[in-house]
């Protein structure tokens, strides 16, 4: 059986699996206690049944949100800064490639990343090493908000941000990461992506830990197919 079709079997027995969870919720909640002490039960109606199915469904399925991140999708030259003396001071620069596609039916674009970056060397010493990162965006329908991972091989870390898109297209997120060459936990980042033509967009992460303006990275997306 081909990968594609075993990840859609995967899916497909993942939702079942959690709407018979939710149906178990719902029945293990018609069980109450009466003013005696007594366990009751009160079965769900067909009605309640039916509507619970329909806010599942409403939930599971991609929406137009889900169509806003379109314009992510394919393959990107990427140029990556980084100010590791923060702003005003020159920016360490390597260059990549990356691929976006659309994943799990059209719920999740996923990322993946190669290429090189500016690290320090057991002497302390910036140096490039080889790069690739892993990442997985899409909307959260019941929290009505964006949602975003990203993991690579310079750590062990998941990092997990949330955040909207303003009307002029515009996505803003929030998320927390640790530092630990400084010892510091659970710092907040935001990064801000903005969509300059159909061929190219920015990404920038700014470490509001030390300031609003702060900006720490950015990553330049060129498509070349």
């Amino acid at each position: 059986m081909q990968r594609s079709a075993i990840v859609r079997k995967a899916t497909t027995v993942l939702a079942v699996a959690v709407m018979i969870g939710s149906l178990t919720m719902l029945a293990r909640q018609a069980i109450s206690q009466s003013k005696d002490g007594a366990r009751e039960s009160k079965p769900s109606s067909p009605d309640q049944m039916q509507e619970m199915m329909a806010k599942w469904t409403k939930v599971a399925r991609p929406g137009p949100h889900h169509k806003h991140l379109d314009p992510f999708v394919g393959k990107w030259n990427t140029v990556t800064k980084m100010w590791w003396g923060g702003p005003g001071t020159p920016a360490s620069e390597t260059k990549g490639t990356a691929e976006v596609k659309w994943v799990l039916d059209g719920r999740f674009i996923m990322e993946e990343m190669t290429g090189e970056i500016m690290m320090p060397g057991p002497e302390g010493q910036m140096r490039p090493v080889p790069y690739e990162g892993l990442g997985l965006t899409g909307y959260d329908n019941f929290k009505n908000m964006y949602i975003s991972t990203w993991c690579d091989n310079q750590n062990t870390a998941l990092h997990t941000l949330t955040g909207m898109r303003d009307p002029s297209g515009l996505f803003t997120y929030y998320g927390q990461m640790d530092e630990p060459m400084m010892d510091v936990y659970g710092k907040t980042v935001k990064t801000v992506t903005r969509i300059v033509d159909e061929d190219t967009h920015v990404f920038e992460m700014y470490d509001l830990h030390a300031g609003d303006d702060y900006k720490v990275m950015e990553i330049a997306y060129k498509r070349f197919e």
